[in-house]
């Protein structure tokens, strides 16, 4: 049995790091059988956030018309310049959701700034930027407050709110938005996906 799970996790772990390079649909719901058949409460977290990255990827692709895949497929580029290193984030031993976070969300503001220059989408799209902000506000709280327990709520709070607040606010382009989300997502699965990476239950 302990054989069989390493098995697994080795294929959670190849799936994960080619969402953190170049998310899809398809490697996401490959994520989601690997962490059925482990099973356990951390495992259901992970998948959480999983089904809200799934859905977001297939909510933009759905508002794409031919005219505009080129739009999306800049998403992902500009995306793709925060890759994360599962390998370098494993391999720190002090505190590795510390380090991915940090370097996650650094990357993303960066994301959200280069983005700028992006014409904006239509307006129903802000909607499903929207929804998936809610989701990301909470489990970012819940990262943040098992790494720094003793944190001010409202430092945290504010901290959290400069992070999303270029999602909520109307003048940043939609392209923009998504990337900032994009990476954000790739950083929240990985930091609920560590402990099981890391042998814990």
């Amino acid at each position: 049995m302990p054989e069989k799970r390493s098995e697994i996790t080795a294929g959670l772990r190849a799936t994960l790091e080619r969402i953190l390079a170049a998310p899809t649909p398809a490697d996401l719901w490959q994520l989601q059988g690997d962490l059925l058949v482990l099973g356990g409460e951390t495992a259901q977290r992970v998948r959480k956030v999983a089904e809200v990255f799934c859905g977001y990827l297939r909510d933009l692709e759905s508002k794409q018309t031919s005219r505009r895949a080129s739009r999306w497929a800049a998403t992902l580029e500009t995306a793709a310049v925060s890759s994360i290193s599962l390998q370098e984030f494993l391999e720190e031993q002090d505190n590795p959701l510390r380090r991915l976070l940090g370097t996650g969300l650094t990357a993303a503001l960066e994301i959200g700034a280069a983005a700028q220059h992006v014409r904006a989408w239509e307006v129903e799209t802000s909607l499903v930027h929207c929804d998936v902000a809610w989701v990301l506000y909470e489990e970012l709280w819940e990262i943040s407050l098992a790494m720094q327990p003793d944190l001010d709520p409202q430092e945290r709070r504010s901290s959290l709110e400069q992070l999303i607040g270029p999602v909520m606010d109307e003048k940043t382009p939609g392209t923009a938005k998504a990337a900032l989300l994009v990476t954000l997502l790739q950083a929240v699965l990985a930091a609920r996906a560590w402990p099981l990476l890391a042998g814990e239950k």
